[in-house]
């Protein structure tokens, strides 16, 4: 199998997307534009899906005049290795943002209670220290 590259966003989009719903390829444009504001040109996108069906990660198959896009069982063991390693990275750039409550100890990703100085879960923490 050719080493396939998802160092680009709509390489990524495409192979996410591709997980949730088979597609096809104006409809992958048309939804990575919606997520990310920038349209995807078809120069992208198809010689991307070709690769893919090429490794045996997508298959292809004719819906009228359309290709429609699928994950195979492998592509679907691809794409899910590739949302673990980005979850780790993500993970990883939000640990250094994780506060700890200094009552019960949780892990605080967004937002938290102040108090004197400290940081809580939320405000009945707070109170029971």
């Amino acid at each position: 199998m050719t080493e396939i590259n998802l160092s680009n966003v709509n390489r990524l989009y495409t192979v996410l997307l591709l997980k949730s719903d088979e597609r096809h390829g104006y409809e992958l444009m048309d939804r990575i534009e919606e997520l990310t504001g920038n349209r995807p040109s078809s120069s992208h996108i198809y010689p991307f899906l070709s690769k893919l069906v090429d490794n045996n990660l997508v298959e292809e198959r004719k819906d009228g005049r359309k290709k429609v896009y699928s994950l195979t069982e492998e592509g679907e063991d691809f794409a899910s290795e590739k949302v673990e390693s980005f979850g780790e990275v993500i993970e990883a750039s939000v640990l250094d943002q994780v506060e700890e409550c200094e009552n019960c100890g949780c892990e605080i990703y967004s937002g938290g209670y102040e108090e004197d100085g400290e940081i809580f879960c939320c405000e009945h923490c707070a109170e029971s220290a």
